[in-house]
C-alpha cells in the first residue's frame, strides 16, 4: 500500500520540521477536503466527531472498529497525497489481539498514524463525566503491543504507522490534581522509553503543567496538544502551543462544533423563514461543485466518451458501407 508507506514517512518527516503544526479534526470526507484546500498537511480523524456524524451518539465506546475502519478508509482515499490523516485508535478495541488488529487495519487503508490511549474500555470522551485509565502497567502493555504490532507489520510488509500514546490519567477525577499530573507524566515518560513516536498528556492544565511534562522527556520527543473550545477557557494556538515544547496542536471537535452550530443556526432561520445568503452563510454552488470533485467527473466524461466529431464520424462511415 504505497499511500500508507508515503502517509506515515510525510507524517514523520512533518515531526522533523521546526515549530508546532496545528491539527483539525475531520471525521468524513468534506471536512477532510476543507482542511486539505485550507492547506493543511496532516489531520486528525476524531473518534468524539465520527460517533456524532456518523451514529449521532456520544463518544462513550459506541463506535466499533469497523465503523471507524469505514471512515478512516473513505477519508484517506478522498486526500490522497495532499495530507496525512492520524486516526483516533481509542484503546485499540478490545484486548491485545485486537489492538494487534487495529494497527493493521489503520496503516492498511492508508493513516499515518494512530493514538492509543490508556482509558479503562469502553473508553469516553475525555471531558466527560467518569473518566478512569487502567493502571501503569496495563498502560504500558497496550502501547508496547501497539509498537510490537506496527514493527512486526513493517517488517512483513512494509506498511508503517506512526505510534502516538496517549494518557488521560490528567482527567480523572478520583485523583487529586497533583497526583494526575505525575502519574501522566510519569506515564508519558514510560511511553517515551517504550518508543512511542509522540507522546500526548490529555487534559494538561496552563503553562505551568506543560514545562513540567517537558521538563521529564528527552528535547527531541515530539508531544502533542490537544484543546477543546469552551466558555472561559483560552485557547493557544499552534505558534503558543509550540513556545511551551509541543510538536502538534490539535483541535479535535473544532470543525464537528461549527457545522454543528451553522445547521442549527440556518434551521433555525429558515424555519422562522429567513433564508441564508450566498456569500455569506453560504458558499456559492459552484464551490461547492468543486468541492465535491465535479469537474473531475466532468474532466473523465470528456476524456472517456466518444468526442462528438468522432460521434458525427460514425454515421458518415456507416453510410459508406
Amino acid at each position: 500500500n504505497d499511500q500508507s508507506l508515503q502517509a506515515a514517512a510525510r507524517l514523520r518527516a512533518l515531526l522533523q520540521e521546526p515549530g508546532c503544526h496545528a491539527l483539525l479534526g475531520c471525521y468524513d470526507c468534506i471536512t477532510a477536503k476543507a482542511i486539505v484546500q485550507a492547506g493543511f498537511r496532516a489531520c486528525f480523524m476524531s473518534g468524539f466527531a465520527v460517533s456524532a456524524s456518523r451514529l449521532g451518539m456520544p463518544d462513550v465506546g459506541l463506535c466499533t472498529y469497523t465503523e471507524m475502519m469505514e471512515t478512516a478508509s473513505n477519508i484517506c482515499r478522498c486526500v490522497g497525497g495532499d495530507a496525512c490523516v492520524i486516526g483516533d485508535g481509542d484503546t485499540g478495541y478490545g484486548g491485545l489481539s485486537n489492538l494487534r488488529r487495529t494497527v493493521e487495519g489503520y496503516a492498511a487503508v492508508g493513516l499515518a498514524g494512530i493514538t492509543i490511549e490508556d482509558q479503562v474500555f469502553p473508553k469516553r470522551c475525555a471531558y466527560a463525566r467518569g473518566v478512569d485509565v487502567v493502571t501503569r502497567t496495563q498502560a504500558m502493555e497496550r502501547l508496547k503491543a501497539a509498537l510490537l504490532a506496527r514493527d512486526e507489520m513493517r517488517a512483513r510488509s512494509g506498511l508503517d504507522l506512526v505510534i502516538v500514546g496517549r494518557t488521560d490519567v490528567r482527567r480523572c477525577t478520583s485523583l487529586d490534581p497533583s497526583a494526575a499530573l505525575e502519574e501522566a507524566i510519569v506515564r508519558c515518560v514510560a511511553f517515551e522509553e517504550l518508543g512511542a513516536d509522540v507522546v500526548y498528556a490529555e487534559g494538561l492544565q496552563g503553562a505551568d503543567e506543560a514545562q513540567a511534562l517537558h521538563s521529564r522527556l528527552k528535547k527531541n520527543t515530539p508531544t502533542m496538544l490537544a484543546q477543546v473550545e469552551r466558555v472561559g477557557v483560552p485557547i493557544l494556538s499552534a505558534e503558543c502551543a509550540g513556545g511551551l515544547g509541543f510538536k502538534l496542536c490539535l483541535f479535535g471537535v473544532t470543525m464537528l462544533n461549527a457545522h454543528f452550530s451553522v445547521a442549527r443556526n440556518l434551521a433555525n432561520g429558515i424555519k422562522l423563514g429567513i433564508h441564508p445568503m450566498v456569500g455569506r452563510e453560504l458558499a456559492p454552488l459552484e464551490d461547492l461543485h468543486e468541492a465535491v470533485g465535479f469537474e473531475d467527473v466532468y474532466s473523465w466524461e470528456d476524456r472517456a466518451s466518444l468526442s462528438r466529431s468522432d460521434a458525427r464520424a460514425e454515421p458518415e462511415a456507416l453510410s459508406r458501407l
